[in-house]
């Protein structure tokens, strides 16, 4: 019985299989004359390894894609650690293990306008969906937006809130940067009460804690959203150069 040979040809029959990058794997090991020598064992966990690699980068892209992430590309590798700034590695890094997520921690970035507050937390993003952990993105004001043009009973509103709710690491950027109307305030506070001690929620904000009861017009609501957001953060003011002006921030 001839034994058959593996060749590009074989390989939408792995694609098939959903297992692209173990077959291609596979294919290259048996037309690799440096592979001859290798155990069979080798082999095999060499293409599983492969296969287990390209199923984590898929899994990560997804996870990255549905977190509205205007900055897929931003990671915690690419953070400047410069003077004055308030960041050092072992903070990012240990914010980067993402175990405050798990722990349902809030985390609040402040500082002024362009010190590298979105980049951050956009970097914690991708910090969070490589490890599994699903994640989403939202300037509040367009939230607000959306919110606004969406009727109570439409689905995709019900879908979209569930979402908000149950997500492990919610982002909401420019923090009461404007003002928002009662009604959209009162929703912000129903999902952070969903997501208090449960999940975390990180905000960005030029403005100290203190000030946002300027952007909100009912005062019980918005000391019931700053408790929800400050009791038991981490919160990190930023602070250092123009970071626009830097390659990758």
């Amino acid at each position: 019985m001839t034994t058959p040979h593996l060749s590009a040809d074989d390989l939408p029959m792995f694609t098939k299989l959903r297992m692209t990058a173990f077959g291609q794997s596979v294919i290259d090991i048996a037309n690799d004359p440096a592979c001859d020598g290798w155990t069979f064992s080798q082999k095999i966990y060499f293409a599983l390894e492969r296969e287990t690699t390209a199923r984590a980068e898929r899994r990560t892209l997804k996870l990255l894609q549905a977190s509205k992430s205007p900055n897929p590309g931003a990671c915690i590798e690419e953070i400047h650690y410069l003077p004055d700034r308030n960041l050092t590695r072992e903070l990012v890094s240990r914010l980067g293990s993402c175990q405050w997520i798990d722990e349902g921690t809030n985390l609040v970035l402040l500082g002024s306008s362009s010190v590298g507050k979105t980049y951050l937390a956009l970097a914690l993003i991708t910090a969070a969906c490589r490890t599994d952990r699903s994640a989403l993105f939202y300037r509040l004001d367009d939230l607000a937006n959306q919110l606004a043009v969406l009727e109570v009973s439409d689905p995709a509103r019900l879908k979209l809130l569930t979402r908000l709710r149950q997500v492990d690491l919610l982002v909401l950027d420019d923090f009461l940067t404007t003002p928002i109307d009662t009604d959209t305030a009162a929703v912000v506070l129903n999902i952070l009460a969903a997501r208090d001690q449960v999940a975390s929620t990180l905000v960005t904000s030029q403005f100290e804690p203190k000030d946002w009861y300027k952007s909100l017009g009912d005062a019980v609501i918005a000391e019931s959203i700053l408790n929800r957001i400050i009791g038991g953060a981490e919160i990190i003011s930023l602070g250092g150069p123009n970071m626009r002006f830097l390659p990758q921030e």
